[in-house]
């Protein structure tokens, strides 16, 4: 599954991602019950970041913790010890039935549904037990039929509530080693929760369409079928829909002879079957019906609402390419007839697997030329590819539980990257992959309320707890980590002996740590004694990374290196002292040899290493980490940095590779937030940006700089830093320039709205300007509609900036161009601008609407519009006011609408800046006294009150020597 993905580009100079990952399965289906507590939840993370946001000076290194204590004993949903079903009865396959009540007259949002499951007995019992939720059972239609048909007595049924199992009690005893039948006729509501079998809506020539969709991922299938839904109980799924005739119904599987059938007692409805599939997990089980437009490439289709199909033209040319390039890198042929991508008004994740059947959201498979930015294009690849990548790694072979779904995701996050690069090599993807996945998730790691990558899960909580940025980006880091120490050629045949070996199965970590390992001490790549595992269970067993502390000694060549866990919070107390294998690689000013990954040394889960091949003497260089392939940051002695300074500032600085000028700044500003070095060099390093022009390393500089900007911007040393990063800017700027040229690289576009974004928020009269010239024009335009003559790559900085520094005639327009836009990433757009505003009254108006039934905001992009308020620093305020004040009709609204999925990730993705101990202590109790609220996102918050404490402790280390550097450093003294 696809987590919801930021825009590419912003005007929050503080990276804003409102949606990451998620391009992937960015994600996150609930179960009913926990609903209520997970968007309550996700709700008040938002607020908590945008309210802590200026708001906190001081605080004792304890607050957080006791905080962390109370947000868990607030926690209501009681965690079992064992919610795994038994093993006694196992599914071979399904035949299921539904009718969606949804069409005509007889529409009531609900359906009815029949299940004939064949079962394996592998232990004598007298109980099948199998997953069902929020389903009516009829009792007394349940059935179950012996080996040679007969009747088998069923003498009562019942329910565990907690673990959602349906319990099917027989008169006589299944015998181990035969099968048997077992029939259930159901009936549910068709929820518009965004999970299970639920419904969406549009409108299509004034009148409102109606589909029936799903969304199974992890533990939803149960809401549409009774079943055995767990990843690793595969079956095969024979699926038949009724339907309207005028609509469509698609399935993972073509259907039977392309041949439907009269419903028996619903006129002008008919059947379709579907061909029986191969064995998959019930989470893989896909259905739409609706009156969808299509388009195809052969067995290869795309759906979407008829007004928006030629959107999906895009989907429809890279899809296949990238297909093609994914059966050549894993060396199997893709396994199924046909695969059909379908775009979706509502829905929760960014796109979800389904094995033949991949849905999305619209966001995420459509896109226009001319309208939606380059960075709508370039998401849409990639997260076509991340579900495609899934289609063999986690649908061919899948997690045995949902403790792996790391790999499962982590997989398909970095190979993502491999498969969009193969169809746009022009993008420079896999440099982007450094600062979007390896940089992005070193700020949430290095938090002591990380997790760990491989996390025992049981209660659906826990499970839709660990869609994260651990499992997505930290996973997709370490697997492109394993690829270069094992090097590409010994990674790929492990891999391809993993899938081929476990197809139709399931499987664990250590399966492929196996396979990796085997094929690995073929090549030799690893010595006899050492295994994949033994290296890799340090990464996923562990929480955090480390960071190697390397001191030179500049006479004999030779350097003592040191691991210890990287924490952002120099207060921060952990009992654990844990070491990693730690592969090193390195170079040198004599060598400049950034092409060479494999590693040269490895830290074997020790404490400290000795380099002896150093040069000798103090004028060369070291850089270690080449490529930034290893998942850790590296700090150096004070010369060693000296001298990649004055290597950065020197007319050759490129001659050090791109990625590691990235890394440099990266390391070096985050070394510095953490205490461990300091800023005086790390801001000394951020010079030579003067210089640079390359878009890699100015966005790692941006995003760490940006912490400083939303640090300072209340204080009076904020008129420096907008100067130092005037000059700073000055000549990229002008390179740069405001105006597209025809046939840029992609690159060259991303860098231009990074840099307006920036000079935009930091007042730099032409840009705004030309923001406000540029936005009126469209503002007086006879049809602007259909005439905006705002270009499509810049419209997220000349939105924000024109309602910025705009009224309420700013923000109607926009409001009434998003409720008549045709395109979902102009929308989601436009939903962030109108968060920018800073008129109070109309940011309250703009929450207002978020909760509100029929005010024109989707329920899934509720979060954009609390996220874009709370981001704004005239809004992080009015967000905490209205949490608080509007409580109960934000629980009300909740309460109807249900977990959008992912929404208690942007906790973690707002990163909060601090002023003042009243408002934090009028935060801090609020947050306890509604910790009962949280549910699954207990852990988002602890994390958000973790970084308010970290940035406490900021304020009162570095604020005053940041001040004197910045005066020193634009007077010129």
């Amino acid at each position: 599954m696809s987590k919801v993905s930021p825009q590419t580009e912003s005007m929050y100079p503080a990276d804003f991602t409102m949606e990451t990952a998620q391009k992937r399965k960015t994600r996150y289906q609930v179960s009913q019950p926990v609903a209520l507590a997970l968007l309550a939840a996700a709700l008040l993370a938002i607020f908590l970041s945008g309210f802590v946001t200026y708001k906190v000076y001081s605080c004792k290194s304890e607050d957080s913790r006791n905080i962390s204590n109370e947000l868990k004993k607030g926690h209501t949903t009681a965690k079992l010890t064992d919610v795994r079903l038994p093993t006694s009865v196992v599914p071979d396959s399904y035949l299921v039935k539904l009718v969606p009540h949804l069409w005509g007259e007889q529409s009531n949002f609900t359906f009815s549904g029949f299940v004939r499951i064949k079962v394996n007995v592998t232990e004598e019992t007298s109980r099948i037990t199998l997953h069902s939720n929020n389903l009516n059972i009829s009792k007394e239609l349940t059935q179950v039929f012996g080996p040679n048909n007969e009747t088998i007595t069923v003498t009562s049924q019942s329910r565990d509530e907690a673990r959602q199992f349906h319990i099917i009690h027989t008169g006589s005893s299944l015998k181990k080693g035969l099968s048997y039948t077992v029939e259930i006729t159901f009936d549910g509501i068709l929820n518009d929760l965004l999970q299970g079998f639920y419904r969406s809506s549009y409108q299509q020539d004034n009148e409102t369409k109606w589909i029936a969709t799903t969304q199974f991922q992890p533990t939803d299938a149960r809401q549409a079928f009774p079943c055995f839904d767990e990843p690793g109980l595969k079956a095969r799924f024979s699926i038949s829909l009724a339907r309207p005739k005028k609509l469509m119904a698609v399935s993972n599987m073509p259907k039977t002879n392309n041949i439907s059938e009269p419903v028996e007692g619903m006129p002008g409805w008919e059947w379709d079957h579907f061909e029986e599939s191969v064995p998959m997990s019930t989470y893989l089980v896909a259905f739409v019906i609706s009156e969808f437009s299509r388009m195809d490439n052969g067995s290869f289709s795309v759906w979407s609402r008829r007004d928006a199909i030629k959107q999906a033209e895009y989907a429809l040319q890279v899809g296949p390419a990238i297909l093609k390039y994914f059966e050549k890198y894993f060396k199997i042929p893709y396994p199924l007839p046909k695969m059909d991508m379908v775009a979706l008004p509502d829905f929760a994740a960014g796109a979800m697997e389904n094995w033949g059947l991949i849905t999305y959201r619209e966001t995420a498979m459509l896109y226009e030329e001319g309208v939606s930015a380059s960075s709508s294009k370039q998401r849409v690849a990639i997260v076509v590819s991340h579900e495609l990548a899934h289609q063999w790694f986690g649908n061919l072979v899948t997690p045995s539980w949902w403790t792996d779904l790391w790999l499962n995701e982590g997989f398909a996050t970095y190979v993502e990257y491999l498969g969009v690069d193969a169809v746009e090599p022009s993008w420079q993807v896999l440099e982007q992959f450094v600062v979007d996945e390896i940089q992005n998730v070193f700020s949430l790691d290095a938090l002591e309320s990380s997790h760990q990558i491989s996390i025992e899960v049981g209660h659906p909580d826990e499970i839709n707890e660990i869609f994260d940025r651990i499992s997505y980006h930290k996973g997709a880091s370490i697997i492109r980590m394993m690829d270069h120490f094992l090097t590409n050629k010994v990674f790929s045949k492990g891999l391809n002996n993993y899938l081929q070996n476990k197809a139709y199965g399931s499987a664990t970590q250590n399966d492929l740590w196996d396979a990796l390992t085997e094929q690995a001490h073929n090549d030799q790549v690893l010595d006899a004694s050492t295994t994949v595992a033994e290296i890799m269970n340090t990464w996923t067993l562990q929480t955090g990374f480390p960071v190697l502390s390397v001191k030179r000694n500049y006479s004999n060549g030779s350097a003592l290196i040191n691991q210890t866990r990287f924490l952002i919070n120099p207060e921060s107390k952990t009992s654990r002292q844990d070491c990693w294998w730690v592969p090193i690689t390195y170079t040198t000013a004599a060598t400049k040899d950034f092409e060479s990954t494999k590693p040269k040394l490895w830290m074997k889960k020790e404490p400290r290493v000795e380099v002896n091949d150093l040069p000798k003497g103090d004028s060369d260089w070291l850089i270690m980490n080449v490529q930034e392939t290893g998942f850790y940051r590296v700090n150096y002695d004070k010369r060693n940095w000296e001298l990649l300074t004055k290597a950065l500032n020197s007319a050759n600085f490129g001659g050090i590779h791109v990625i590691n000028r990235a890394q440099l700044l990266d390391d070096s500003m985050s070394l510095a937030r953490a205490g461990l070095l300091d800023y005086s060099i790390a801001l000394g390093v951020t010079k030579y940006l003067n210089n640079e022009l390359e878009y890699t390393p100015w966005k790692s500089a941006l995003n760490a700089l940006g912490f400083i900007d939303s640090m300072l911007v209340r204080t009076a040393a904020y008129a420096n830093f907008k100067a130092y990063m005037s000059n700073l800017m000055a000549r990229i700027y002008e390179e740069t320039g405001s105006v597209e040229m025809p046939n840029e690289p992609q690159v060259t576009v991303y860098k231009r709205i990074r840099i307006m974004s920036w000079a935009c928020s930091l007042g730099h009269q032409e840009c705004v300007n030309h923001s406000i010239s540029t936005f009126n024009q469209w503002l007086k335009s006879e049809n602007p509609d259909k005439n905006n003559p705002v270009p499509a790559n810049l419209k997220s900085v000349i939105y924000c900036t024109a309602i910025k520094h705009g009224g309420q005639r700013e923000w109607d327009f926009l409001w009434e161009r998003y409720q008549k836009s045709n395109v979902g990433s102009e929308r989601d757009l436009m939903l962030t601008s109108l968060g920018c505003s800073r008129e109070i009254w109309l940011l309250n108006r703009y929450l207002l609407w978020a909760v509100t039934d029929g005010s024109g905001i989707r329920k899934q992009d509720c979060a954009r519009v609390f996220g874009a308020v709370s981001m704004n620093v005239a809004g992080s305020t009015v967000a905490f006011n209205f949490l608080r004040d509007e409580w109960d009709r934000i629980k009300s609204y909740v309460q109807k609408s249900g977990g959008f999925g992912g929404l208690a990730e942007l906790a973690d993705l707002l990163i909060p800046t601090i002023t003042g101990q009243l408002e934090y202590q009028q935060l801090t109790e609020f947050a306890t006294k509604r910790a009962s609220d949280l549910g699954p996102a207990t852990r988002a918050v602890e994390q958000t009150i973790e970084r308010a404490q970290a940035n406490v402790n900021w304020m009162k280390r570095n604020a005053r020597n940041i001040e004197a550097w910045l005066e020193t450093a634009v007077s010129g003294s």
